[in-house]
């Protein structure tokens, strides 16, 4: 899949890290992260990468990491971290579950380290926080520079929903795998949930829906927050404006009208209007995005609760 972000030297990334949440989502964790930062998580969910000042932005990109010293044992950490020369007072260490058994407990771990700073914690109210992660055969040690706000949380309270809205965080986790768009096309809006992550990220958003209902609900919840996002109802097999991403849950399960004709005419004509797509789905449709005219999707499944699945399908024109 491609990546925002891409270095010259692709064997080498750097300095910096990012700490992914924990997910039964663990395919599209790590798309948005590669996304995001340029980096792919390793199992316990920490990617070296080229940047982490987008991760204010994620849904599943937890943490932002300067990395400063590195060792391949606890002994060689701490000398890196003696010798390194930055900037400490009133600091706080943490220990990631990526880091294994050490030589005593995560704690004297961490008071080792802490005796190689010169200068002297503050654990309540820290100006710099250190987290200590395993990548790649290596103990790190490094300072969070940046951390996702969470704010798609306020979209959970809109006053319009159904029983089958996407929830705010995977939401965002969708708008985040298009990024860098600037425009982004919902066909198939609903109560608008794709349409407010875009807004709330400053992309120019438009949805459609052949459901009134639905359009006027969308409208509802764009105005409790404040957003402009156009929304018409409208068949989107017929739609003419063009975006640089859509975004959209297909209506499995949703609609009465939704088989595979009209599904599969919403896919012909999304190929059309925008380069990339990213489509959810209540089961796999690699086949008719094939035959509607994509040339490269990937496929990342999302469980539920229940045992269900939605599979969130990117696809492209071209292949990358």
């Amino acid at each position: 899949m491609e990546t925002l972000y891409q270095t010259a030297e692709t064997t080498r990334k750097s300095e910096f890290a990012a700490i992914c949440a924990r997910s039964q989502h663990n395919a599209l964790v790590a798309a948005e992260c590669a996304n995001l930062t340029g980096g792919r998580p390793n199992g316990d969910g920490v990617a070296r990468c080229d940047t982490v000042v987008h991760v204010p932005r994620a849904a599943y990109v937890r943490t932002g990491l300067r990395l400063l010293a590195r060792g391949t044992t606890l002994d060689e950490l701490v000398a890196a971290v003696e010798e390194a020369a930055f900037p400490a007072d009133d600091f706080r260490i943490d220990v990631h579950s990526s880091v294994g058994s050490l030589d005593g407990t995560h704690r004297a771990a961490t008071i080792e380290l802490a005796d190689a700073l010169p200068f002297y914690p503050d654990l309540e109210d820290p100006r710099h926080r250190f987290v200590v992660c395993a990548i790649d055969d290596y103990l790190w040690f490094g300072e969070v520079v940046s951390e996702y706000t969470q704010d798609y949380r306020r979209h959970d309270d809109k006053p319009r929903r159904t029983s089958s809205s996407l929830s705010s965080r995977l939401s965002r986790a969708l708008v985040n795998l298009v990024t860098p768009a600037q425009t982004i096309l919902d066909p198939c809006c609903g109560t608008g949930s794709i349409l407010l992550e875009a807004q709330s990220m400053g992309i120019e958003a438009y949805g459609v829906d052949w459901n009134r209902t639905m359009v006027e609900m969308t409208r509802e919840n764009l105005t409790q927050f404040g957003y402009d996002a156009s929304v018409e109802c409208a068949d989107a097999r017929t739609i003419t404006r063009t975006a640089d991403a859509i975004v959209t849950d297909v209506p499995y399960g949703r609609s009465l009208d939704a088989d595979e004709s009209v599904i599969r005419g919403i896919l012909r004509r999304g190929v059309e209007l925008a380069p990339v797509a990213v489509y959810v789905a209540g089961e796999t449709m690699t086949t008719w995005l094939e035959d509607a005219g994509y040339r490269d999707v990937v496929v990342y499944p999302v469980f539920k609760r229940a045992g269900s699945a939605r599979y969130v399908h990117v696809a492209r024109r071209e292949h990358v």
